[in-house]
């Protein structure tokens, strides 16, 4: 019984001394992101394991690569503990030379190395692809903002950010193809911004215009299109009955009759206002329309200004 115990103990070494001692050491070295505590029970188990396949399975390579490939995982994911653990499970004293376990010890000990560096392997692969996934993800994402930025700057007024005539043109078709409403334009005219812009300065011109494209987005419906169409010049079209489009050219004008306050002080400020409509179901050409407006406007203008004119009465009326 006694001899039994120890040749027992001359094959079977005392694993968790040795495991400790070497996870000292590694977790010595420069570097080492790790601790003893966290390397010595994983590796301890995974030798204890792999010495029992070699003393019990004929053929142990399914199962050694299985323990192997679990060294990939925390604490032993980084690729530099690659090296370390191979050295020491190839240096492993497994038994007394000659027995059934030293002699099964390298073939298991290497299918575990050999599966552990595959596993790292595909590990860093995977998370390569990762990595490259979220980088054209992220890429892709960039590219659709940029596209969306450059629609937009397309569209749009770089001052006010209001729609520029190539998109005015663009909602007018789409509200003239609508059969069961009529299309409404109007032509909004600062007066005298001419001396705006003489007394106060272009900047101080610049800052009334980008209030006033504020105030017309606030009393215009929200399907409203709004564009700056010249330089003191915007252009309102929507998709309304013919007896509400006196209503919005009203509400235009009420909104853009109070001072502005610039940087300078206050700006006084008003607009003349042509509207025109086309019928539904009528073939709506924009020139034509465009023009009625702007007749109208300049009938408004004539009247005094701050006030609107409609195109097919050619009366203005103070708003």
């Amino acid at each position: 019984m006694m001899a039994a115990m120890q040749n027992k103990v001359a094959i079977e070494p005392p694993v968790g001394v040795m495991a400790r001692a070497w996870a000292k050491a590694v977790c010595s070295e420069p570097g080492s992101s790790t601790s003893p505590a966290k390397l010595e029970p994983v590796l301890i188990d995974i030798v204890e394991r792999l010495l029992h396949l070699a003393r019990t399975e004929p053929f142990p390579v399914p199962q050694a690569r299985a323990l192997g490939a679990r060294l990939a995982e925390a604490p032993f994911e980084r690729t530099r503990m690659l090296a370390h653990a191979s050295r020491w499970l190839l240096g492993f004293p497994s038994g007394v030379p000659g027995s059934l376990v030293a002699t099964r010890w390298p073939l298991v000990a290497s299918q575990a190395i050999d599966s552990y560096a595959q596993a790292l392997q595909e590990r860093a692969l995977a998370q390569q692809e990762e990595n490259l996934s979220a980088k054209v993800s992220l890429r892709v994402q960039e590219i659709a903002a940029l596209q969306h930025r450059l629609q937009h700057e397309a569209t749009h007024d770089a001052l006010t950010d209001l729609a520029n005539r190539t998109l005015l043109q663009e909602r007018v078709r789409a509200f003239a193809a609508d059969p069961t409403r009529g299309v409404g334009v109007l032509v909004v005219d600062l007066d005298r911004f001419k001396q705006i812009n003489d007394g106060y300065g272009h900047a101080i011109g610049d800052e009334v215009l980008v209030e006033l494209a504020h105030r017309l987005r606030e009393v215009c419906p929200p399907d409203t299109v709004i564009c700056r169409y010249g330089g003191d010049e915007f252009v309102v079209a929507a998709n309304p009955r013919r007896d509400t489009l006196s209503e919005l050219a009203n509400l235009v004008v009420a909104a853009l009759r109070d001072p502005v306050w610039s940087s300078a002080g206050p700006v006084p400020v008003s607009a003349s206002v042509g509207t025109a409509f086309c019928p539904p179901g009528v073939p709506c050409d924009f020139t034509d329309l465009l023009r009625r407006a702007d007749r109208a406007m300049y009938s408004a203008k004539s009247a005094g200004g701050r006030r609107f004119a409609l195109a097919d009465t050619g009366e203005a009326a103070a708003g």
